[in-house]
């Protein structure tokens, strides 16, 4: 029943080493899907130095914390706004973390245990949640492996509270983590050289095919001793097939794996859905991988296949990009930049499916008025397109989604996006070139916060304008069935401001 009860539902998890990467980057990536309208905004909580005393929560309902060191890192997130359902609890899900020592943490991917793992090692009440622990975690590690043993540490001394997936990583190395029942776990370092694509499933076989590990000290005493143990290749234990199984497959979580597969490993994945197929949680890509390409992944709904619920009318499918997300990030990682701006967080506020990503900064001090606007929890309920990004995307989702409206309205709109974020993404590569050569920290955030906000303010505007074109369209009963012309100019997103000679940034803040 706990485990009923996450709320990332029907999320999807994505890694691309820096040797399989289009631009060397690391990228780890989440969409967030619940059927509810909880909207999410973007926070930058700033460094705090000697201070003892603080505690943050472990648990989802906030009754259980823990004391956080004296001095804690700068880091981005993407929680809740306190309008949000979850307003009652005191933690809103960060979501995706990335701090000033380059670390970026995203969680959780829900994924489901067998009944023999669960009776064995049952989930804790009061445990660690999917909604405390990237922040918890990420505001006191300076490496990824740090990050890991700080989040498994946690479940050490309180236990789990949900099953679920993690992704960690540093400009050097990228964790994955799987946390099993009430008390087991295993974290792999995962490989250079290889790519990661999943639903709601847990995928971890063997760990002797990993270069590191980290595990429970009981990951494999406990199944041996209760009799539910999976043993394969070399007399190893299966983790997959001891604390999960085919036999709980479904096909929500399995076919959104598969769809991964598909889209990078066309060469191997191309053939029909198998539900008792097991794919791999690491395999080579056929090319490297751009950022937009992990973008059209989190948009992605089985274009092409049989499975399409636009093209082939299935309702019965759960498609990776979903009118449900409630939030979606792509966190690029760059090993050739200093810790404190290698990290760039694209952001969509709402579902990706019809909405955009947006660039934040590690070295931000802070973000757009838009974007970082927090909806009053008095406010729960209203649906401010004005505001907030979250609606826009939301409405855009409802105004596109769906065969009738997918080739009129919804293609328009995502083949806008993706012009204005191709251009986004060549963008922020030289705005992180230039500000790499600006010697003065302070001048360098900044550069990058004005470049920054300036993107996401335009983006917002244009989403504005855009859900009132497709409302404006729709209410003039056009049954021409004619593809909606857009009229924004996506190469607006092409530009790369110059490096102000003093230290105020495009909008004449200045850090102190």
């Amino acid at each position: 029943m706990i485990c009923s009860m996450q709320v990332s539902a029907a999320c999807t998890g994505i890694y691309v080493g820096k040797d399989a990467s289009a631009d060397g980057s690391i990228i780890i990536a989440r969409s967030n899907d619940y059927r509810a309208d909880w909207g999410n905004h973007i926070t930058i909580t700033p460094h705090v130095d000697n201070s003892p005393g603080r505690f943050m929560p472990v648990s989802a309902d906030g009754e259980v914390k823990t004391e956080i060191p004296a001095t804690t890192y700068k880091y981005t997130a993407t929680p809740y706004m306190d309008s949000a359902h979850a307003s009652d609890r005191p933690d809103c899900d960060a979501a995706a973390c990335t701090n000033e020592y380059g670390v970026s943490m995203t969680m959780s991917v829900s994924a489901h245990l067998n009944n023999e793992s669960l009776k064995a090692d049952p989930l804790v009440e009061g445990g660690l949640a999917e909604a405390s622990a990237a922040d918890l975690v990420v505001c006191q590690s300076k490496t990824a492996r740090e990050a890991v043993e700080v989040l498994l540490g946690i479940v050490d001394k309180y236990g789990n509270a949900e099953s679920n997936i993690a992704i960690i990583a540093d400009q050097n190395e990228v964790w994955y983590v799987e946390l099993y029942g009430g008390h087991q776990y295993a974290a792999v370092k995962m490989p250079n050289d290889k790519v990661a694509v999943f639903g709601n499933e847990f995928s971890l076989e063997y760990l002797s095919d990993y270069e590191d590990s980290i595990t429970s000290a009981d990951l494999t005493k406990l199944p041996e001793e209760n009799g539910f143990a999976v043993k394969g290749r070399n007399g190893e234990i299966n983790l997959f097939e001891t604390y999960a199984g085919t036999k709980i497959n479904n096909d929500t979580a399995h076919m959104r794996t598969w769809e991964g597969h598909r889209l990078l490993e066309p060469s191997k994945y191309s053939s029909d859905y198998d539900r008792n197929a097991m794919y791999p949680l690491a395999f080579k890509p056929d090319k490297k991988v751009s950022v937009q390409d992990v973008a059209h992944i989190l948009r992605d709904r089985y274009e092409g296949t049989p499975y399409s619920p636009d093209e082939a009318g299935r309702n019965d499918t759960r498609a990776i990009g979903s009118d449900e997300t409630l939030s979606a990030h792509i966190i690029q990682v760059f090993s050739n930049l200093p810790s404190e701006m290698s990290c760039v967080s694209w952001i969509s506020c709402g579902p990706p499916v019809y909405g955009v990503f947006v660039p934040v900064s590690n070295d931000c001090v802070n973000v757009s008025e838009a974007y970082g606007a927090n909806q009053p929890a008095n406010d729960t309920g209203v649906f401010d397109t004005g505001h907030y990004p979250y609606y826009v995307s939301k409405g855009l989702c409802t105004q596109c989604m769906g065969p009738d409206n997918y080739n009129v309205y919804g293609k328009p709109v995502q083949a806008y996006w993706n012009e204005s974020e191709g251009y986004m993404f060549s963008s922020m590569g030289e705005v992180l070139s230039k500000a790499a050569q600006i010697p003065d920290n302070n001048h360098r955030a900044n550069y990058l916060t004005s470049y920054c906000n300036d993107v996401q303010t335009k983006a917002f505007n244009d989403a504005k304008e855009m859900l009132n074109e497709v409302i404006s369209n729709q209410n003039a009963n056009n049954a021409s069935g004619r593809s909606m012309e857009l009229k924004l100019d996506a190469s607006q997103y092409q530009y790369v401001p110059d490096v102000p000679a003093d230290a105020k940034g495009l909008f004449g803040f200045l850090v102190p």
